[in-house]
C-alpha cells in the first residue's frame, strides 16, 4: 500500500512538473524577439530544461566553456598553425550560443506522439565577418586561400540588408556542412529558400529538407526546417529538426505560424 501512494505521488510530482514547463499559450520566442504562436494543438517546452539541454545550458554558463571548444578545435588541427583562431573563434561561439532558444515541440495525434526540437541563434554583422573569414581560413590550401578574405568579405557584407540576400551566404555555409558529412547524410529532398512576409510584417526565409543519416548501416531519417530572419545588425537563424514522420505533421503548423509571426 505505501509503495502504491508513493507511486501515485511521484506521478502526481512529475505531471505538475511537467505542465509548469509548458510556455505559456504554446508560443514559442525565437532569438531575435520574433513570436511564433504554435496552436492548441502544439505543446512548447523550454529546451534548456530537458535532460540533455540541461546540461549544454550549464556548460554554456561556465566560466571556462570556450576553453573546452579551444581545446577541441587545436586538438583536431581545425585552422592552420600560422594562422590559429581557436581562441577568437570559441570565445565567438560560445557567446553567440548563449544567447540561443531551444524549445522541445510535443504534439499526439491518431494515437501517435509527434515531437522535434527547435534552435534559434542571434549572430551580429560583424560576427558574421568573423565567422566567413575563420570558414576560410580553415580551407586546405588546394581551395584558393589567396581569395579567401575577398570571398569572406563580400559574404559577409550580404547580411547588412536583408533576409533574401542572406540565402546565397545560408545555402553557402549549408552546403559546406553537407559536404563535411558526404557519405553521413543523404539529402532525400529539399525545398529551395523562399522569401516571405508574415500578415504581421515580418520578413523571412524558409527553406524544408529531409535528410537520412547513415553511420555503420544504421539509419536516421530527419526532417528540418530552417528559417532566417533579419533583425538591426543581426541576422537570426532558426532550424527546427524531427525525424520525418514528425516532420510531416508539423510542417504546415509551422508554416502557419510563421505566416501569422510577429515581432
Amino acid at each position: 500500500m505505501k509503495m502504491k501512494k508513493w507511486l501515485a505521488a511521484s506521478l502526481t510530482a512529475l505531471a505538475v512538473t511537467a505542465g509548469s514547463m509548458a510556455v505559456s499559450a504554446d508560443s514559442l520566442t525565437l532569438s531575435g524577439g520574433e513570436v511564433m504562436d504554435m496552436g492548441s494543438s502544439v505543446s512548447v517546452y523550454p529546451g534548456e530544461r530537458s535532460f540533455f539541454g540541461s546540461q549544454l545550458h550549464d556548460w554554456l554558463m561556465e566560466p571556462d566553456a570556450a576553453k573546452t571548444v579551444e581545446k577541441a578545435l587545436e586538438g583536431a588541427a581545425v585552422f592552420p598553425k600560422d594562422k590559429d583562431y581557436s581562441k577568437e573563434f570559441s570565445e565567438m561561439a560560445v557567446s553567440i550560443l548563449r544567447t540561443g532558444k531551444v524549445y522541445q515541440l510535443r504534439a499526439a495525434a491518431d494515437d501517435t506522439f509527434y515531437q522535434g526540437m527547435m534552435v534559434s541563434l542571434s549572430v551580429s554583422d560583424s560576427d558574421m565577418l568573423k565567422l566567413a573569414m575563420y570558414g576560410h581560413t580553415a580551407l586546405s590550401d588546394k581551395e584558393k586561400p589567396e581569395t579567401a578574405g575577398e570571398d569572406a568579405s563580400k559574404k559577409a557584407s550580404a547580411v547588412k540588408t536583408s533576409p533574401s540576400d542572406e540565402a546565397p551566404a545560408a545555402e553557402d555555409s549549408m552546403d559546406r556542412a553537407l559536404s563535411l558529412l558526404r557519405g553521413v547524410v543523404k539529402v532525400e529532398d529539399h525545398s529551395s529558400w523562399e522569401e516571405r512576409k508574415s500578415e504581421k510584417g515580418l520578413s523571412y526565409r524558409t527553406a524544408d529538407a529531409r535528410l537520412v543519416l547513415n553511420k555503420n548501416g544504421f539509419m536516421i531519417p530527419l526532417y528540418v526546417k530552417g528559417v532566417i530572419t533579419r533583425g538591426e545588425g543581426k541576422t537570426v537563424y532558426t532550424v527546427f529538426a524531427a525525424d520525418q514522420a514528425s516532420g510531416r505533421y508539423f510542417q504546415p503548423l509551422l508554416d502557419k505560424a510563421l505566416k501569422e509571426a510577429k515581432k
